[in-house]
C-alpha cells in the first residue's frame, strides 16, 4: 500500500490508529493483506478489503494543454504547502490521528493577479472528497484551497462532476483545474497536462463481508461479477481481468460513482468492486 508523497518522495510513518493500514505503511511501497477488515467488525454485513493490486499509481491535479503558468503555479502551491507543514497536517488530518488541520489558507501570502481557478472534482469519494452536513470535503478539496491559495490566482469555488467528465470540463473551459485523485496515465496525458504528483496509491478488491466471496488474488475472481466506477483506473484493473480471461464483458459493471458500486457490492449485485486502496479502506471502516 502506498500514500503520501513528499517532494516526490514515499514518506514512511509506522504509527498505526483509527485510520487503518494508510500510515503503518504509507511509504515503503509495502503491499499488505487486509482480509478481515470488515464494515462493521464483525463480519456481518458492510465490505471488506479482499487483496490489492500493485499498481504503485500516481494522483496528479489536471489542467488544459499548453496551461504551463498555471501547472506551474500548482506545483510551486503544492511545494509551499509541503514546506509549510499544511500537507502533512491535511495527511494527518484525512489518514492519520483525525486532527484537524484548521485554517489551511491561513498565512498564505497568495494575490489574485494571475486570475481566477475553479476547480473541479467528483465527490463520493471519501476521503479525497465528499459531501459531509451538505458541504463539499475532503483532502483534494483541501489541498487545492491551500495550494490555490500560494499562487496569485484567486479561488473560485468548486464545480462537481461525475468523474468521466471532467476531461471534457476541462476541455470545454467549464473549469480550470481538475482535484479529483486523478490518477496520471499516458491516455490522460494525451489529453490534459498534470501537475506534479501529489498522491501515490494502489487498487484494493472490495467484497461484501457477509457474502463467501472470498479472494486472495486475481485469479480467485474466474467467473465473478466485478465493478468499478467509469473512467477511472479501476475500470482499467477490470478491463485486464476480462483481457486476460478471468471474467467475461458480461460480468463487467460500471457506475457513476463508487456509492453505486458499493450499494451494489452490499446488495449481492455484484461479487467486487475495484477501487484505489484509501478509499476501499473508507468504505470498509464505515
Amino acid at each position: 500500500m502506498l500514500g503520501s508523497l513528499d517532494d516526490g518522495n514515499m514518506v514512511r510513518n509506522d504509527t498505526v490508529d483509527r485510520r487503518s493500514y494508510l500510515r503503518a505503511v504509507a511509504a515503503g511501497g509495502v503491499a499488505v493483506g487486509l482480509a478481515g477488515c470488515n464494515g462493521n467488525g464483525n463480519g456481518e454485513g458492510g465490505v471488506e478489503v479482499a487483496f490489492e493490486i500493485e499498481t504503485g499509481e500516481q494522483y496528479g491535479f489536471g489542467v488544459r494543454e499548453g496551461e504551463s503558468d498555471l501547472q506551474g503555479a500548482l506545483d510551486d502551491g503544492l511545494q509551499a504547502a509541503r514546506q509549510e507543514g499544511v500537507y502533512s497536517d491535511l495527511i494527518e488530518e484525512y489518514f492519520g490521528n483525525g486532527d484537524d488541520a484548521g485554517d489551511v489558507t491561513e498565512g498564505a501570502d497568495g494575490g489574485t493577479g494571475a486570475g481566477t481557478i475553479t476547480p473541479g472534482t467528483a465527490p463520493g469519494f471519501a476521503p479525497f472528497e465528499f459531501k459531509e452536513g451538505g458541504e463539499l470535503t475532503g483532502f483534494d478539496v483541501e489541498l487545492t484551497e491551500a495550494i490555490v491559495a500560494r499562487t496569485d490566482y484567486e479561488f473560485g469555488g468548486f464545480e462537481e462532476f461525475e468523474f468521466d467528465s471532467l476531461i471534457p470540463a476541462l476541455q470545454d473551459g467549464n473549469i480550470d483545474m481538475i482535484a479529483a485523485a486523478m490518477t496520471i496515465t499516458d491516455d490522460r496525458d494525451e489529453e490534459i497536462d498534470f501537475s506534479n504528483a501529489y498522491y501515490e496509491a494502489n487498487q484494493a478488491v472490495l467484497v461484501s463481508s457477509s457474502s463467501d466471496v472470498d479472494p486472495s488474488g486475481r485469479e480467485d475472481l474466474e467467473g465473478r461479477v466485478v465493478g468499478a466506477q467509469s473512467g477511472t483506473t479501476g475500470e482499467g484493473e477490470v478491463d485486464k481481468l476480462i483481457d486476460d480471461g478471468i471474467i467475461s464483458e458480461d460480468d463487467k459493471r460500471t457506475y457513476n460513482n463508487y456509492e453505486l458500486a458499493v450499494n451494489d457490492l452490499e446488495s449481492g449485485n455484484v461479487d467486487a468492486v475495484i477501487i484505489d486502496v484509501p478509499v476501499a479502506e473508507n468504505f470498509a471502516e464505515r
